[in-house]
């Protein structure tokens, strides 16, 4: 490469790296009427930024939430047609994020009012640059509505906290029994997920993704239950096998109006914008051993053949409510960058191509593609087989606006059995592993003498794990073995005459020396990796 150009590319590198970090990702809250283009009507609007994602609340309809941006890109729908409109019950589609309680057949439809489309009262519990929690609440349900009897006194509360630096938001919904009566429910969640690209319907690249429980016994061991459909078009959307792991796919077509369920134990739920590169997840804890609703689903996704979007649903166990008590769900949101699919979801982001590590000598090549949750630095880390970390060997600067693609060669450091990307917030704080490898066993081959070959006194080979070290000489010998940078790895003290050949079990790295001491000689070789 040449000069100018070698600089002009680190000035750039610079440049990405210092706008990461001059970004403060402060939360911000803003309280407006009439916000964006929704109207009046829909009276104050509770506004959370942090200079990566945007989050909307709707107290007037439902306490919904109507809108999780990453950047500039939407995620949920909002019905142009309703805008700046009251609906009186459940039939009207709005769109946004809603709570109803599980099962429906329990309900039919339209849901019940009060907790579905009513006003929920709203207020401020913390609002700093770190985060801001809101704090939302229902009415209580006393229709006289018979298809609403089981739910008399029913009521939810809920609390969204957003963090800095972070597209994490934090959902936590508790469902009461404010009534005379016990009843038995559950916490049902419905995002309804915008499937328009530039307002215009797309039908190729939108998908939700989800991991089936490889010991599900759910539709005879599929993993997965439909529930409902119109037509058998409707079938063209479910892909069972997405992507490799178990992953579950629903691509949006907009051919049926039809729902699937999953006991989805992995807990996690993605919707993906496979055009645009962004991915909306929601994060959840399965709870194993208790009941849940709809033949067992703990995720479910009801597709429209008539609306430009698609709905992403988690459920909780039912439970048994006696008057004042209460039962909770907390979901986690994240959102990052990704062209799809969703092969699995941690604490740090999200996974799009696992790691893979192809080794030759004493050197590997990784490679791996990811979405972030957090603004901050992923590390390149060695550990050995007790998990302690031998060696970092690279960073990167990351940020959820960005999808991260690895594919580096490093050296492998002695006693290393896998290589780990750590993942750290921008205050330091480790926020988790995003993927690992194991370093694969390879074969070993004597490659080499510090001595000439015809005077040597001592043999060295690699074979079962071992190496194998043989002294032709007679008298006592030592044996120290090295990774290939130098650090001991092992020692063999001497001072013992010992016939024959011993063998020094190896593990982790693929490259070492091997030293052999006898009575006033010294004999070293060479051992590395080949395929």
């Amino acid at each position: 490469m040449k000069l100018p150009v070698l600089i002009k590319s680190l000035l750039m590198a610079l440049s990405a790296y210092a706008g990461i970090i001059a970004a403060s990702y402060d939360v911000k809250l803003e309280k407006t009427v009439g916000y964006k283009d929704w109207g009046a009507k829909w009276d104050t609007i509770f506004v959370l930024k942090n200079d990566l994602v945007t989050l909307a609340i709707l107290p007037k309809i439902g306490g919904r939430i109507m809108q999780y941006d990453l950047g500039t890109h939407p995620s949920i729908y909002v019905d142009n047609d309703v805008k700046n409109s009251v609906p009186a019950d459940g039939n009207t589609l709005v769109g946004g994020y809603r709570t109803l309680p599980s099962p429906q057949s329990d309900f039919g439809w339209p849901s019940p009012p009060a907790v579905d489309c009513k006003p929920y009262a709203c207020k401020v519990l913390t609002s700093n640059a770190d985060s801001t929690v809101i704090y939302l609440e229902s009415g209580i349900e006393n229709s006289n509505d018979e298809k609403y009897k089981t739910h008399q006194g029913l009521q939810f509360k809920r609390l969204i906290t957003m963090y800095k630096a972070s597209s994490h938001v934090k959902v936590e919904e508790t469902m009461l029994n404010k009534g005379n009566a016990a009843f038995t429910h559950g916490i049902w969640d419905i995002t309804q997920s915008d499937c328009r690209n530039n307002d215009n319907v797309d039908t190729e690249n939108f998908w939700v993704y989800f991991k089936k429980d490889p010991t599900s016994t759910l539709n005879g061991g599929k993993g997965w239950v439909q529930y409902m459909h119109e037509g058998e078009e409707g079938q063209t959307q479910w892909k069972p096998d997405a992507a490799p792991g178990g992953i579950m796919g629903v691509q949006y077509q907009q051919v049926a109006s039809a729902k699937i369920g999953a006991d989805c134990t992995a807990g996690w739920i993605a919707f993906v914008d496979r055009f645009d590169g962004y991915a909306y997840i929601k994060k959840f804890t399965y709870q194993k051993g208790k009941t849940y609703p709809d033949s067992g689903a703990s995720v479910q996704v009801y597709t429209y053949g008539n609306y430009d979007m698609i709905e992403v649903e988690v459920l909780g166990p039912l439970v048994t409510l006696q008057k004042n008590d209460s039962t909770k769900m907390t979901e986690h949101w994240f959102s990052a960058r990704t062209n799809g699919p969703v092969l699995d979801v941690n604490n740090a982001g999200l996974i799009t191509s696992r790691l893979t590590a192809t080794q030759s000598s004493d050197s590997m090549t990784v490679k791996g593609t990811y979405g972030l949750f957090y603004s901050g630095k992923v590390k390149c880390v060695y550990v050995n087989s007790e998990n302690n970390e031998v060696a970092t060997v690279d960073s990167f600067p990351v940020v959820p606006t960005d999808s991260l693609k690895v594919s580096k060669k490093y050296r492998v450091p002695g006693g290393a059995t896998m290589f780990r990307l750590d993942a750290y917030n921008d205050f330091g704080k480790r926020i988790g592993t995003l993927d690992t490898v194991h370093i694969t066993p390879v074969s070993v081959a004597y490659k080499g003498n510090w001595a000439n070959a015809a005077t040597r006194k001592s043999a060295v080979s690699i074979k079962n794990g071992a190496i194998h070290v043989q002294v032709t000489s007679p008298g006592n010998y030592s044996v120290k073995l090295f990774s290939i940078q130098g650090k001991l790895v092992h020692t063999l003290n001497g001072n013992t005459t010992i016939s024959g050949s011993v063998a020094i079990p190896v593990t982790g790295s693929n490259a070492w020396i091997a030293q052999v001491c006898g009575d006033g000689w010294v004999e070293n070789s060479i051992l590395y990796s080949q395929k």
